[in-house]
């Protein structure tokens, strides 16, 4: 017990020593940091917010306090880790949570920190802690803009003098269908939304574009052409969308699909980006209006567009544009005429009713023939005659001798 009592004297003795050497600007001398910050749009209790969650791995490296903990462990290690868990949240936690206090209520923001079940440190091997929390409010909207209202350098405080609140590595993961305006100072490494820095004490500059602003900055850097045809037999009209001169972001091509589906009654929608160019295609619904002359049947298509284009054209048809970006589109039709139909059908009739007069009329000027049997019962009544008039030489001659 003397021995223990011995050492923690010597090391509270050299430990004030020691930070007096590392105050005032000095990175914090006792840990190994690493900051991990992962940020996202929540809603919480139906209200929507920026929530900031951290993940910090901190070891131990000042050689006193790990010989101090050592020895506590080799006759409690449950105490020793108790100690331990403690001595981290007083320094890591604490001072960090102090310093965004203190920035939110510079700017009149309101936060909340969320803890896990079991608190906010868990005691790792090695004398090393892992510490974690969420933080609401991370970044803040003007409705351009997605900013942090906690970016710049860090204190830490110990034994009740000040050091930077250093670390050795940062890394903020932001959304990956947002885009960033701003990062600051520049990262060491950057991509896929993922920004990395190292050896530092800030929380850096952090601005992001709102998706809607986003999306008003795409559309007025680029070119923006449409095609459209309407088909009125199937009764729907195909497009066509290019968007040349700037690249869109998934955020952005999820407001340009969602401004096509909002303005119109969109049947298939697709997208694809080829040579820098973001193309839209799609199948929509028109309203139409249907109407007759005597030689021609007439289709409207009016369809409204989900903004201006720089250049519209439609295939098959004509069209003009009415007021709020409405498009009208008109088909035309010839009428198929009946009167080749009817002249075939009179001359089918006249040629018939030659034919029929023609035969009609050579019938009735052929002779009558008798028939076989008439003729024959005629020679056989003529031979007889001639048999019965024939004279009888017997009869003729009266007297004989």
């Amino acid at each position: 017990m003397k021995k223990l009592i011995a050492f923690i004297l010597t090391v509270l003795l050299l430990t004030p020593l020691v930070s007096e050497v590392n105050a005032a600007g000095n990175p914090q001398p006792l840990f190994k940091v690493e900051i991990m910050i992962r940020v996202s749009p929540v809603v919480i209790n139906g209200s929507s917010t920026w929530m900031g969650q951290f993940r910090i791995y901190a070891t131990l490296k000042d050689p006193g306090y790990r010989a101090y903990f050592d020895y506590l462990a080799t006759n409690n290690t449950t105490k020793a880790n108790e100690e331990f868990r403690s001595f981290v949240k007083q320094l890591i936690y604490d001072n960090l949570k102090n310093n965004f206090k203190d920035r939110f209520e510079a700017k009149g923001i309101n936060s909340t920190i969320y803890l896990p079940s079991g608190g906010p440190v868990k005691v790792l091997d090695n004398w090393s802690a892992v510490v974690t929390f969420a933080l609401s409010n991370f970044l803040v909207s003007d409705g351009k803009i997605i900013s942090c209202p906690l970016s710049g350098p860090m204190d830490f405080v110990f034994k009740g003098h000040v050091f930077d609140y250093s670390w050795d590595k940062l890394t903020l993961v932001l959304p990956k269908d947002y885009e960033v305006k701003n990062l600051a100072p520049a990262p060491d490494d950057f991509s896929d939304n993922v920004a990395v820095w190292t050896n530092g004490d800030f929380i850096p500059l952090i601005e992001l574009y709102t998706p809607v602003y986003s999306y008003v900055i795409f559309l007025n850097s680029t070119r923006k052409e449409i095609s459209l045809q309407y088909d009125p037999h199937e009764g729907y009209v195909q497009f066509n969308a290019t968007f040349t001169g700037a690249n869109a972001t998934p955020v952005v091509i999820d407001q340009l699909l969602s401004s096509f589906k909002a303005t119109m009654d969109i049947i298939s929608l697709d997208t694809r980006q080829e040579n820098g160019t973001l193309v839209v295609i799609g199948v929509a619904k028109p309203k139409v209006a249907y109407r007759e002359t005597s030689s021609e049947k007439i289709w409207e298509a009016l369809l409204k567009l989900p903004g201006s284009f720089d250049r519209v054209s439609v295939v098959g048809g004509t069209y003009k544009m009415a007021p709020d970006n409405t498009i009208v589109i008109t088909v035309t039709e010839k009428k198929t005429s009946r009167l080749p139909y009817i002249w075939a059908g009179l001359i089918l009739v006249v040629v018939l009713g030659i034919f029929w007069i023609k035969r009609r009329g050579t019938s009735s000027e052929e002779p009558e023939q008798p028939t076989g049997e008439e003729s024959g019962a005629v020679e056989e009544g003529s031979t007889e005659n001639e048999k019965v008039e024939e004279p009888n030489d017997e009869t003729s001659e009266p007297g004989g001798e």
